[in-house]
């Protein structure tokens, strides 16, 4: 009996150790791709044209429960991408329709390149399309339907990374517009993922898209680090159509510990203690839902959790946070040509990040552990500018040979006015470390089309040089307004050291135009 019980009391403590297993933390990938249609700061994505579709504009939105209708029988979209991108991959979540999907890509929308073709039914509920990468500027998705119904969160991938984007937030979150902080640009890193994805943790945490297999576990969850403190006001799911009950948490700072191999480690008993932010109920099995909270969320850690009505084969999860953004760093290259025949070249290059933009955000915390988490943040989103002056070209070769490359480092302020005709201005003002300071404004018109002009002053407030560059439709028209020979290299006819400097915490060129 003595033994039987030690059995039975060694066979309970197992069990219980198994239910309750600390989750191995995921390690933080640098760079994660971003959605290269979606219409926003790294994107000049356009719908050019469609039909059959109805709520076509969805397409290009980040709301991830957003439906585009489609009806039985043929129908197309065309999206502009604005410039040649490259793009290998793409998906659609799919509620209900069936028939041919066919993805193809053009340069100019006069001959047309078959990308991939699917054949699927309306119980497929994700339709994946991966193929060789392709520069194109326009994507064409047709469809050949015998059942119609709807589409959301189309997405298309390439080579664009959140590598170069420093997303900022102001200190109550209000100012701004809203953005997909989870699948966009807001840093947003996956950390533990549970029961582990079926469709493989890389493309799981790299793509944001988790298929949970069959599993004893009652929840599917999901834990994210922004990086730093982000305030939040909605969160949304699209998931396989079946009841879930949906829960959001968020922690002042996550409590983990190492495991017996030295790995950060999370118990997922700590739920037990900690009441949702957020609560939402798809009762029947509509595939999506949205949820706003009592108050905006201010978290780095959020956990989302799916709990289906029962043990399905495979359940399939998509989550999203949005929030506020007052502004978007980005990594840009400004050329000037001066009127001595010589070139300036301006680079901003916002520097790596873990979560881009992470630590820089006017976001503060509300208790100890909040400010724990805001101090122990990424500190490297800083951007440099890079300033390279280039000689008149030779009249033979017509190449041109660098005179001087120079880096400074340096305090940059950035304010976004938006404009009467729907465009946007951007400043950003660097103070650099020698005394002198840069300019850099941004103006966007409501055609997309963007000027910006360069100006330095030296240490005196004297301006040493300022110049212009237009960009319309894609292309880019270099003109000097002034300049005394170089950008910022004073009145010497040769350049000096003097030249425009770099962003110390955060700084870059704001969106105005796309990153080259």
């Amino acid at each position: 009996m003595k033994l039987a019980s030690t059995i039975a009391i060694l066979g309970s403590l197992l069990t219980a150790g198994s239910i309750h297993a600390k989750w191995s933390r995921i390690p933080i990938i640098k760079e994660r791709p971003v959605d290269i249609a979606i219409s926003g700061p790294h994107s000049n994505a356009s719908l050019d044209s469609s039909s059959g579709f109805g709520q076509a504009d969805a397409v290009l939105s980040d709301d991830i429960t957003a439906p585009a209708t489609v009806s039985a029988g043929k129908s197309f979209v065309v999206i502009n991408l604005g410039k040649p991108v490259l793009i290998s991959q793409s998906s659609f979540v799919n509620d209900g329709i069936e028939g041919r999907a066919t993805l193809s890509a053009s340069a100019d929308k006069k001959g047309w390149a078959v990308l991939e073709e699917k054949v699927f039914s309306a119980a497929d509920r994700t339709v994946e399309f991966k193929f060789a990468g392709m520069q194109a500027k326009f994507i064409k998705l047709e469809l050949a339907l015998s059942k119609g119904g709807m589409i959301r969160a189309l997405h298309f991938f390439g080579g664009q990374t959140d590598k170069g984007y420093a997303v900022k937030q102001d200190k109550e979150g209000k100012q701004g517009k809203p953005m997909d902080l989870i699948g966009g640009l807001g840093g947003a890193r996956v950390i533990y993922a549970a029961p582990k994805p079926a469709n493989g943790l890389d493309t799981a945490v790299t793509y944001n898209k988790f298929s949970f297999p069959e599993s004893d576990e009652k929840y599917r969850t999901v834990i994210y680090d922004f990086g730093q403190l982000r305030i939040l006001n909605e969160f949304a799911s699209v998931h396989s159509p079946r009841p879930v009950r949906f829960e959001v948490f968020a922690f002042d700072n996550l409590p983990e510990k190492e495991d017996w191999r030295g790995r950060l480690a999370f118990d997922p008993t700590e739920f037990n203690a900690k009441s949702p932010v957020a609560v939402a109920e798809d009762t029947r099995g509509s595939g999506s839902l949205k949820v706003k909270p009592a108050k905006p969320v201010k978290t780095r850690y959020l956990a989302l959790r799916w709990e289906p009505e029962f043990n399905p084969p495979d359940f399939q999860a998509t989550g999203s946070s949005t929030g506020n953004v007052i502004n978007i760093v980005t990594t840009n290259t400004v050329i000037i040509n001066n009127s001595d025949g010589t070139q300036t070249v301006v680079e901003v290059t916002v520097t790596d990040a873990y979560g881009a933009g992470a630590g820089s955000s006017d976001v503060t915390g509300d208790n100890a552990l909040q400010i724990q988490s805001q101090n122990g943040a990424s500190q490297n989103d800083n951007s440099v500018i890079k300033t390279t002056v280039m000689s008149a070209p030779d009249p033979v070769t017509g190449e041109r040979s660098v005179l001087s490359v120079t880096e400074q480092t340096g305090t940059t302020t950035v304010t976004q006015t938006n404009n009467s005709d729907g465009g946007t201005t951007t400043v950003t003002e660097t103070e650099n470390s020698d005394g002198s300071s840069t300019t850099m404004t941004e103006t966007t018109d409501g055609n997309g089309n963007t000027t910006t002009t360069v100006t330095n002053e030296d240490a005196q407030n004297n301006e040493t040089g300022s110049a212009t560059t237009t960009s319309t439709d894609g292309g880019t028209t270099q003109t000097t307004t002034s300049s005394d020979g170089n950008l910022g290299a004073g009145n010497t006819p040769n350049p000096s050291n003097n030249t425009p400097g770099t962003p110390g915490n955060g700084g870059g060129t704001s969106v105005g135009s796309a990153p080259p």
